[in-house]
């Protein structure tokens, strides 16, 4: 198959034409470049379009670890500096200001330093609900999306969201628009090609960022919970950030320190879901939580947070909801309730997983950020 034929075919998938003259560049604009959620999707958007588009990817902080593909995106990381690197951005900005810029969560004031640079052609993808905590913040905050709402005159913006949730709190919060929802795409049949019943309870694990919110130090709390009553029972962290050491140290100072395992950054994570028996997630600021979609392909019994988009998806279900992990004693409670009852579980976990392939397949979710693009 020559390159020609490859790119046609793409575009009869995403139902555009070659005929149609070159189509703009994208520009992916995220705080940090490294391996969470959103920089792993803006990782895939640049793979999947890149035949058809220039890629460009941009990090507002020096780079944790390069996620891209240099041969297909060029990557520009601002400097250190409290101002500096908003500076750089809007130069980046002013220099590309005829393309499309794809902000990952990027906050009003990396979007009203957009448009003040020029851009008019704007995707703002929502992944989050936490918008102030203090009364300083809010009125910062509250400001900077004046400030956006005001420059986003003449300019063509698309809001979209993670999930129901996130994007009628963004209506709520934030400004008087309700944005599309596009849930997270998964390759779920990579995820789903390792989905087996799990039948024994031998190994725990966690994936994702060791970040601030994330919560790990309660998994660990938790592991240490059942370690007693479970001798064979091993945890197993995937993922790196910034806590790690502080969560290393953590684990040592551990009863069963030898049976905590961190693996950094794991490169095939379907078949570090398939070597577990359950999964917990238990993050503060979640709204959709790619790792809970992932780990049910798999059909991974997954305890979480009270992570709202996961009614969104599985209805009612609640037996997989452990609660907000601000209550650790509630959650323990309702944890240790689910160990005892984990053949049924694991059962469930088969079921519910089925809903994941339908919502969240990565093909659905490719078509409508394609079309996404296109509007503008």
């Amino acid at each position: 198959m020559n390159w020609k034929s490859t790119i046609e075919q793409e575009e009869d998938i995403l139902g555009t034409s070659s005929r149609r003259g070159p189509l703009k560049p994208i520009h992916y604009v995220m705080w940090q470049i490294g391996p969470g959620g959103m920089e792993l999707m803006a990782a895939n958007y640049t793979e999947h379009f890149y035949r058809q588009r220039d890629m460009y990817a941009y990090g507002l902080r020096p780079t944790w670890k390069q996620i891209f593909d240099e041969s297909k995106t060029r990557v520009s990381v601002s400097t250190t500096g409290k101002v500096r690197p908003y500076r750089q951005y809007f130069d980046y900005c002013r220099r590309h200001k005829q393309d499309i810029f794809h902000l990952m969560n990027g906050g009003p004031l990396v979007l009203a330093l957009t448009l003040l640079a020029g851009a008019t052609q704007i995707v703002y993808h929502i992944h989050g609900t936490i918008y102030w905590k203090t009364a300083f913040q809010k009125v910062y905050l509250k400001t900077m999306w004046w400030i956006a709402r005001r420059l986003m005159r003449g300019a063509t913006i698309r809001f979209i969201a993670n999930s129901r949730y996130s994007a009628g709190i963004f209506h709520e919060k934030v400004m008087p628009v309700m944005p599309q929802v596009i849930y997270n795409g998964v390759d779920t049949q990579k995820f789903m090609a390792v989905k087996s019943l799990r039948s024994d309870l031998r190994r725990l694990c966690y994936a994702g960022r060791l970040w601030e919110g994330k919560n790990v130090h309660l998994v660990i709390r938790l592991f240490e919970e059942i370690a007693g009553k479970y001798p064979q029972l091993e945890l197993h962290l995937a993922g790196d950030g910034p806590l790690r050491p502080g969560l290393e140290e953590q684990a040592a100072r551990s009863p069963y320190a030898s049976r905590i395992h961190f693996h950094g950054y794991v490169q095939d994570i379907a078949r570090f879901y398939a070597s577990a028996d359950l999964f917990l997630f238990l993050s503060a600021y979640e709204s959709f939580g790619n790792v809970i979609a992932e780990a049910l392909l798999t059909g991974l019994p997954t305890l979480t947070s009270n992570v709202p988009v996961f009614e969104e998806i599985f209805g009612s279900e609640k037996d997989f909801i452990l609660g907000d992990p601000n209550h650790y004693e509630s959650i323990k409670q309702k944890f240790l309730q689910c160990i005892d009852d984990f053949p049924r579980l694991a059962q469930k976990a088969l079921i519910v997983g089925a809903s994941v392939e339908t919502q969240c397949s990565v093909e659905n979710h490719l078509l409508q950020i394609e079309s996404t693009y296109e509007k503008l």
